[in-house]
């Protein structure tokens, strides 16, 4: 890695949205914090939301300031940066809870890397879960039929039999798979769902049930839901793809 770049990588990101100058140069005296900075705000609200901009706080000036905190913004998918809306210069109190958590990044850099090594690269193989062998039979057909008409190599299926002790079993942590389908009715396939998102908070992932979870589905970040009555190889490889593809942008880590 190129020295400009490791240097750039362990600088805390601090976000300023409005002039703020006195907090930018009380910031910048740390010595460790690098300031950004866009013309149009609305371009780093999308990049945090994208995951295309990494942060470690977002600053904003607010006239009458008063020092909010416990607030925090998205960036991607299951993470967050503080928010401090503040006048300029901040009040004292608020300026060194400011620091303190400033101070607390590296380490939480660290954790993060730590547990990803930890963890490894994810498994290229496609996980499903089903309940009955007629299911599992027919996904698994599917998916050959899907990726031959890609002109793709199909990736490792696993398909446990026994969905409940499989996942019970499974080491914590794990290398998530390239996607994960589930295909169980009722509520059981809701407790795998959340399972798994639980376990690969970035999986792509694909689930098809009996019931109209898909309010549930939002919330759990799934990828494709559809009902068991809309269930057919144009919904499955559907979902296959747009799984795979968000889960290629969301990167490859847990």
């Amino acid at each position: 890695m190129d020295s400009k770049d490791t240097i750039r990588e362990q600088k805390l990101q601090v976000i300023l949205c409005g002039p703020l100058p006195k907090t930018e140069r009380a910031l910048l005296r740390r010595g460790d914090v690098e300031i950004i900075r866009e013309k149009k705000n609305l371009n780093l609200l999308i990049g945090l939301n994208n995951g295309a901009i990494d942060c470690d706080m977002m600053i904003v000036e607010a006239p009458n300031g008063h020092g909010l905190y416990g607030l925090t913004y998205p960036m991607g998918k299951r993470k967050t940066c503080p928010v401090w809306m503040v006048a300029d210069p901040p009040h004292e109190a608020i300026w060194n809870e400011i620091n303190r958590q400033l101070g607390e990044a590296p380490a939480k850099r660290q954790a993060e890397r730590d547990a990803a090594i930890t963890v490894g690269p994810p498994k290229h193989e496609i996980l499903i879960l089903a309940d009955t062998p007629q299911q599992r039979d027919r996904l698994t057909g599917w998916a050959r039929e899907i990726y031959a008409s890609w002109k793709m190599t199909l990736p490792p299926l696993t398909v446990p039999e026994d969905v409940k002790a499989y996942l019970r079993e499974l080491p914590r942590p794990s290398a998530p798979p390239a996607a994960v389908v589930i295909e169980m009715a009722g509520v059981d396939s809701l407790n795998a769902a959340e399972q798994i998102r639980r376990l690969y908070p970035k999986v792509g992932l694909v689930w098809c049930c009996d019931l109209n979870f898909s309010a549930q589905a939002y919330h759990l970040d799934v990828d494709y839901f559809y009902l068991f009555s809309e269930a057919d190889i144009g919904k499955f490889g559907i979902g296959l793809n747009r799984a795979q593809l968000l889960y290629n942008k969301r990167g490859n880590t847990l």
